[in-house]
């Protein structure tokens, strides 16, 4: 009779799990690709100041979404939505690169000893790592790296 039960038991068991055809479906939530930022400084255009007097309360920031445009100190930006005549910034591959209508000088902050600055032709593709300096011939634009 224990044994009946038992072959019972087992039997039961195995058509309940095997009749549960619910499954558990992971979903990748898509909104995490969409997060994406990027940071910008620059300074004012109305501060008198230069160089390392530069004070924080005088620097303009910018954080840029994904697939988006915004005007920084007269320039346009887009992160992921080419726009001509546009500063356009790409993020693929866990890198930053850029795409600017006119010529420009790329350098890091802090200048590293030894290491020119890199003159960038216009409408050149190029990669740019966290505090780059893009240098205009009206403004400078910092990028600071990636938002959070």
């Amino acid at each position: 009779m224990t044994k009946n039960l038992l072959f019972a038991s087992v039997i039961l068991l195995i058509t309940s799990c095997n009749s549960n055809t619910k499954t558990d479906e992971v979903v990748a939530d898509p909104t995490v690709e969409n997060t994406i930022t990027l940071e910008f400084a620059s300074k004012n255009p109305n501060t008198v100041n230069q160089g390392t007097g530069v004070m924080e309360n005088e620097m303009l920031h910018l954080s840029l979404a994904n697939n988006s445009k915004s005007d920084f100190v007269g320039q346009t930006l887009t992160l992921n939505n080419t726009v001509e005549g546009a500063i356009n910034f790409t993020y693929r591959n866990d890198s930053v690169f850029c795409n600017a209508p006119t010529s420009l000088m790329l350098m890091s902050m802090p200048p590293k000893p030894g290491v020119r600055p890199a003159m960038i032709t216009a409408d050149s593709n190029f990669y740019v790592t966290p505090m780059s300096l893009l240098k205009f011939e009206t403004v400078n634009i910092m990028f600071v790296g990636l938002g959070e």
